[in-house]
């Protein structure tokens, strides 16, 4: 009886193991069923992962053309060499020997790899590989046997610094940018548009990429090829640009810091655009060093600032044009308008005065504007008042962007009694108006702007858009006629601010574009950017002179081309900015140069509407 009784127990345990190997079968034989039958695609695509990888081929960019079909962009076949391997750990171990090999420094190597993200399986050690590198990589095939040589293209810009902030840059795809709706679907260490039209017109000029799918073994190492799909090559994109104009342009602000920019007046199509200093978009190409990155964003000239769109000035007199426009439309004021210009005018109680100390006596608009008499101007803004000069200097493009096909473009500033209202929180003075109506106070240009107020006095009072792009594989490009604004501008109205801008050519302070057989009509201004007491104190300090403008159309009768051109820095419009004018004028038209003309210097205007420090510098911003 005892012995049955202890079997029992025994008994008890062996059911309660049994029931618990039964239980332990079913789940198991639950979790076969589970990953062999409802999880079967999932783990097959898996094991095919691990045994076909996709390789993306990217595709050329597409090569860029002038408006004559010379080319501006193109690509050139580079050679990339790419380790790859199927553990992380094994992949470092073989990139920073290999980087050694191969002299590229680590911490170029980590920082790609550090942007590859946690599943990378590959990365490019060195960019842009010389045939010497190629022959070491072959010559170690068994070391390295994850180490592979892709042929990739690469962006080349055959005119180096020339039109770069036209044409921009390309670089690899930023975290940002991968984050941003405008990269949406590109993949990681593909090559970007960073900067100019390469930004601007980035889809388009991408094309679409390839597809290869390989075989690897368990190394991660290619094997065979299963399939390939072949990238379709950009398009061939055609710039308003004329390379003539572009390299004339070039030439002229050769040692200079400023910027300059040719319109065609009817269409606003950009026939030249420079932005000096500049910088050379092939450094960008294979991905440019760190310290070779530092040195550009630290340098104090700002070489990668596109100064035709992001640099904002005081117009200084070339603004008189609006204000001549605006008083001519609105009636305060006839061509045949005169006034007398003793050197200086009593306004409001402050005592403002002309350039001219001993004044210019009795002149009539045109007069005023060939001699580009402040005082003059000043007796007509204070009858137009601010609003008035706000409304058509806005209407004239003034104070927002044109809207050019270039990125990160700025707007400048016309101030009204609404934005220092808004702004200030203080009410408009009629004192600061006077200053205004000269292009003082508080008014902020871009180049480009005042380029295409060139072209509205050229082509009879319309507004055009500026563009860059011209066709796309021969068909028109993106902009259409319709973006040509009439502002309905009485023709007198234009023809005697004409007549003015003609004057200023044959005899007043652009006398240095009074070309043979070409007529050109113009306006020179000077900027400063510090008051007239400081200029005072330190006469010879580079950096305290005003900028020089000089704005322009020619043929007069017919025309062809509108410029605005800015010399920072340059003392005035007349001893700087017009002999670049002159220089591009002449070789456009082919015309030889006018003989030594004395210099009619335009002194700056005092600014006795600003502080000592407000608008001391240019206001812009990186791309």
């Amino acid at each position: 009886m005892r012995i049955y009784e202890d079997l029992r127990g025994l008994q008890h345990r062996l059911s309660i193991i049994q029931a618990a190997i039964v239980v332990a079968m079913g789940l198991l034989v639950a979790y076969f069923w589970h990953l062999q039958v409802l999880r079967f695609k999932h783990y097959r695509e898996l094991a095919e992962n691990n045994r076909i990888r996709s390789v993306v081929i990217p595709a050329p960019r597409g090569a860029v053309f002038d408006r004559s079909g010379r080319i501006l962009v193109e690509n050139r076949s580079s050679f990339n060499i790419v380790m790859t391997a199927e553990h992380n750990a094994d992949l470092q171990r073989s990139v920073e020997g290999l980087a050694r090999l191969l002299n590229v420094p680590l911490e170029q190597v980590r920082a790609r790899m550090a942007g590859q993200g946690p599943r990378f399986r590959s990365v490019v050690v060195k960019a842009d590989a010389t045939e010497a590198d190629v022959a070491i990589v072959e010559a170690r095939r068994l070391e390295f046997s994850e180490a592979t040589v892709e042929v990739v293209p690469m962006r080349s810009y055959p005119l180096g610094a020339g039109a770069a902030h036209s044409l921009g840059r390309v670089g690899e795809i930023t975290d940002r940018q991968l984050q941003s709706a405008l990269f949406e679907g590109i993949d990681p260490g593909i090559m970007v548009g960073q900067a100019g039209i390469e930004y601007q017109h980035n889809r388009l000029l991408m094309g679409r990429n390839g597809l290869r799918r390989v075989i690897v073994n368990s190394r991660g190492v290619e094997v065979d090829e299963a399939q390939r799909l072949d990238p379709v090559d950009g398009p061939m994109v055609h710039l308003t640009i004329d390379l003539d104009v572009q390299t004339a342009m070039e030439e002229a602000m050769r040692g200079l810091s400023g910027s300059a920019v040719a319109l065609e007046p009817e269409t606003g199509e950009v026939l030249g655009l420079v932005s000096n200093p500049a910088y050379d978009p092939n450094l960008f190409a294979t991905g440019i060093e760190p310290a070779v990155w530092s040195s550009l964003i630290r340098d104090p000239d700002t070489p990668l600032v596109n100064r035709v769109i992001q640099g904002q000035y005081p117009a200084g007199s070339t603004f008189k044009v609006v204000t001549a426009l605006a008083a001519l439309q609105e009636g305060v004021i006839t061509p045949g308008t005169s006034h007398f210009c003793p050197g200086y005018l009593n306004v409001y109680g402050t005592m403002r005065r002309c350039h001219k100390a001993g004044g210019h006596g009795w002149v009539n608009l045109r007069q005023a504007i060939a001699g580009s008499c402040n005082v003059y101007f000043y007796h007509v803004g204070v009858k137009l008042e601010i609003d008035r000069i706000a409304r058509y200097a806005t209407l004239l493009g003034l104070g927002r962007p044109t809207g050019i096909d270039l990125p990160n473009e700025m707007g400048g500033l016309i101030p009204s009694t609404e934005w220092k209202r808004r702004t200030q929180k203080a009410a408009w003075y009629p004192g600061e108006t006077v200053s205004v109506a000269i292009g003082q106070g508080q008014v902020l240009v871009t180049p480009m702007q005042m380029a295409r107020l060139a072209a509205v006095i050229a082509n009879g009072g319309r507004l055009v858009k500026p563009h860059l792009l011209k066709s796309v594989r021969g068909e028109p490009g993106l902009v259409s006629a319709t973006e040509r604004v009439d502002l309905g501008l009485k023709p007198a109205v234009v023809q005697a601010v004409r007549e003015g801008m003609i004057s200023v050519v044959q005899e007043g302070t652009g006398r240095r574009t009074n070309l043979q057989g070409v007529m050109v009509a113009g306006k020179t201004g000077s900027s400063q950017v510090v008051t007239h007491a400081r200029l005072e104190r330190d006469k010879d300090a580079h950096e305290l002179q005003p900028h020089g403008w000089f704005i322009c159309f020619a043929p007069v009768d017919n025309p062809r081309i509108a410029m605005a051109i800015l010399v920072e820095h340059g003392r005035s419009g007349g001893e700087s900015a017009v002999p670049v004018a002159a220089k591009v004028l002449s070789r456009v038209f082919k015309v030889p140069m006018p003989g030594a003309v004395p210099t009619v210097p335009e002194p700056p205007t005092p600014l006795e509407a600003r502080t000592s420090e407000q608008h001391a510098r240019i206001v812009v911003q990186p791309d």
